[in-house]
């Protein structure tokens, strides 16, 4: 039995208490009630409840479910530490009504997101613990230790953009203070001709809707509609569903083409684990492997026995397999939850790729991965995550800030990174998923890749 099936199995943490008689005069003070099972286990079932994220393009004029989320987790607290007169007893109808009228998860997401950690820390069943980013950490291994130094050196040293934008930005920076910090060492000499053009003008776009947001206080689905997804699609390019053209000639004059493995990010905020869709957890965006050719034959033939290839039943998904998942928050809020949603939903991605390899042949059955990469965003901020698997134990390692939408050189920083990570995806996590999961030897591979050979 999984996490997933043993919260279900969990009673609600708080049952409902029998009505208790009015008192006028009652003058003594009394505690609400507290839920009369005090493990662990009990609390965990907060992990598996959590509003409907929508992706919206602006405020509708209603309450933010997110902003929801928050006041009933800071409700939850005051009544969790706060002493109540019952009086006139209106305090215990409120209690009684909202209890009748809101479902067992509903209640129990009122816990704080602190509280909901250190519940997944002494889970029985596949706990998750967070842990700092740190290379001197034994359990850290040695794949997440390079990517995590290569994601530093676009902070401090190494070039992070286009060297075909510096004539550009050297003329807009003696005009334009926005410029001003960038150097020459910044610019790379050589073009990646694999990923997508960026235009100075979109990226200046995306910067001052960034400015927008804070300033107005947005939602979090504006944030995603107007920053984050734009962000995705200027490192990656867009959502196609077919094989992009093999060439195409931007204004620099640089041939472009098509990586014979794309990786690309989509939106997913209403995503579920699968079998889970009742207030399940879930991530706003996802990096996912279009297969093409051979590789798609190999994954409709995993979908015979497995519908869905990933740990979630999200339709654009069910033959694009998941290398990375990225949650997103206000500025400032949220961050705790976000490591809650992270590691409950890749601990479920684990569990996956670990039932896919055991159903293998022993002889010929390869190890996981050694990590899977995550982001969490916070407003301007974006961080770089992961999680490890050590037995049944999910670690999530946060966080490595790789760039920030507060200023133009930080979305540099953001869209190199982005495109780092996904080169990860296409020349490690791709080729062990091709052999570790879909199980293909290596004439198949000869044959994939002259198939995908321009």
């Amino acid at each position: 039995m999984n996490i997933f099936s043993w919260l279900d199995n969990i009673g609600d943490a708080a049952p409902q208490q029998p009505p208790k008689p009015r008192k006028r005069n009652l003058q003594q003070h009394q505690q609400v009630p507290t839920p009369s099972q005090s493990t662990a286990d009990t609390i965990l079932d907060a992990m598996s409840s959590s509003p409907t994220k929508r992706l919206r393009t602006e405020d509708d004029g209603g309450e933010n479910p997110k902003d929801q989320e928050d006041q009933e987790d800071k409700l939850g607290r005051d009544e969790e530490r706060t002493p109540r007169r019952w009086g006139s007893g209106r305090y215990s109808d409120n209690l009684s009504k909202r209890s009748s009228a809101t479902s067992p998860s509903k209640r129990s997401s009122r816990l704080s997101p602190s509280k909901r950690l250190a519940a997944l820390e002494v889970a029985t069943h596949e706990p998750v613990v967070v842990t700092q980013i740190r290379a001197t950490d034994p359990r850290m291994p040695t794949e997440l230790i390079a990517m995590v130094k290569a994601l530093s050196g676009f902070q401090t040293r190494l070039p992070f953009v286009p060297g075909y934008l510096a004539a550009e930005i050297e003329t807009r920076a003696r005009i334009d203070a926005e410029f001003s910090d960038f150097h020459p060492s910044m610019f790379q000499l050589a073009d990646d001709p694999f990923v997508p053009h960026l235009s100075l003008d979109r990226i200046m776009e995306v910067y001052e809707a960034a400015t927008e947001c804070c300033n107005e206080g947005h939602a979090e689905a504006t944030w995603n509609t107007l920053i984050h997804w734009p962000v995705f699609e200027l490192a990656l390019g867009v959502i196609r569903g077919e094989t992009l053209e093999r060439t195409s000639m931007p204004a620099d004059g640089a041939q472009r083409r098509d990586h014979p493995v794309r990786v690309r990010a989509m939106p997913c905020t209403t995503a579920r684990l699968k079998d889970h869709q009742q207030g399940a957890k879930m991530v706003d965006f996802s990096l996912f492997i279009e297969p093409q050719g051979l590789d798609a034959d190999k994954i409709n033939e995993l979908r015979q026995r497995l519908l869905y290839i990933n740990h979630t039943d999200y339709h654009p998904l069910r033959r694009r397999p998941i290398m990375l998942s990225a949650e997103s928050k206000r500025p400032g809020e949220g961050y705790q939850e976000a490591q809650v949603q992270l590691g409950v939903w890749q601990a479920a991605q684990w569990t996956l790729l670990e039932n896919l390899l055991s159903s293998q042949s022993a002889t010929t059955r390869l190890g996981l991965i050694p990590f899977l990469p995550a982001l969490i965003i916070q407003g301007h901020e974006w961080s770089f995550a992961a999680t490890t698997r050590s037995g049944r134990q999910t670690v999530l390692w946060a966080k490595k800030v790789i760039g920030g939408t507060d200023t133009i050189v930080g979305m540099f920083q953001i869209i190199h990174a982005l495109r780092h990570i996904a080169a990860w995806g296409r020349d490690t996590y791709w080729p062990w998923y091709r052999r570790a999961i879909l199980q293909m030897g290596e004439e198949d591979l000869i044959v994939a890749e002259a198939i995908h050979t321009p």
